[in-house]
């Protein structure tokens, strides 16, 4: 398939049922990832690291999305439309989350966020699914024989996922601080959910928490359309409030956390960290240079 994910290193494309998984099981969904592109800023960034050479996460700007204009030349702008509206949104609520907690939205940086559109600046480093969750194949004795999740328990690696999900069939479930799984019930297409991610909750001081959540294969197929929101690639995440100067309600804390999961600040080290865990396959096919540690992080192999 020419839109196949498997063909790039930027792990964008078409994603087959039984390519993706979740602290290594198996996720129950196929979809079409895209990105943001750079045009002419993929090349351009000139930013080194302390050894002087590329950073490995640059790599998630060179390539172009895959789309499939031959047989459905109305995906792009459609998808382009829907995502620079959806940004918009996240512009708005991040704004929002800053004024909640004491901060003047206007005082970040041009370096952390893009404040123009068009090509005047390198793009924020937002990303999207286009999500088809098919319901759990039944056996001969009539119990389901594929996993029973379409994704397992995570929290995402961005700043703020906002979801267009179904409006008939759910399965998006949330955790609550004191542990309990609760539903997010369908909503129409005017109601977007949003998820808080490890980018903010490093941006707020462990104010804001990420949020964990996962999916149950419906009874019924399930489509959900997520944005993630997120900085420029190449910024680097700081706390910019006291977490101890603000109003804090939360007496405790019992939700679910990743085993040794490294929080980074670098957008782009925290963001190659997910996509490399969760997919396997292209990780080893266009990235044979690089090792995951087993908190996350992701280096050089050192020559043996």
């Amino acid at each position: 398939m020419s839109i196949y994910y498997g063909h790039e290193p930027s792990f964008r494309g078409y994603m087959p049922m039984g390519v993706e998984n979740t602290e290594g099981k198996t996720d129950g969904r196929e979809q079409i990832e895209y990105a943001a592109e750079y045009g002419k800023w993929k090349n351009s960034s000139g930013r080194c690291n302390h050894n002087g050479e590329e950073h490995f996460y640059h790599r998630l700007r060179v390539a172009e999305n895959p789309w499939p204009d031959t047989i459905q030349p109305s995906l792009r702008p459609a998808i382009n439309d829907y995502a620079n509206g959806v940004l918009t949104i996240g512009d708005q609520l991040r704004d929002a989350l800053c004024l909640g907690m004491g901060i003047d939205p206007s005082h970040l940086s041009d370096s952390m966020f893009r404040k123009t559109s068009g090509d005047e600046q390198e793009p924020n480093f937002w990303s999207m699914k286009l999500v088809s969750y098919p319901p759990p194949v039944k056996n001969t004795n009539n119990n389901a024989s594929d996993t029973e999740y379409g994704v397992g328990a995570h929290a995402d690696s961005n700043f703020l996922t906002i979801i267009l999900q179904d409006d008939k069939n759910s399965g998006l479930q949330v955790q609550t601080i004191d542990g309990k799984w609760i539903d997010v019930p369908p909503t129409p297409a005017n109601v977007l959910i949003c998820n808080i991610g490890e980018l903010a909750q490093i941006f707020s001081g462990g104010y804001l928490m990420a949020t964990p959540h996962r999916v149950l294969r419906p009874q019924d197929s399930r489509i959900s359309l997520p944005v993630f929101y997120n900085p420029k690639l190449d910024h680097v995440m700081e706390s910019m409030v006291n977490p101890e100067e603000l109003t804090w309600n939360r007496k405790g804390q019992n939700q679910w956390l990743r085993k040794e999961n490294t929080l980074m600040g670098s957008v782009g080290e925290n963001s190659f960290k997910s996509l490399a865990r969760s997919h396997a396959e292209v990780f080893k096919r266009h990235h044979g240079d690089l090792q995951i540690l087993g908190d996350g992080r992701i280096q050089l192999k050192k020559n043996t």
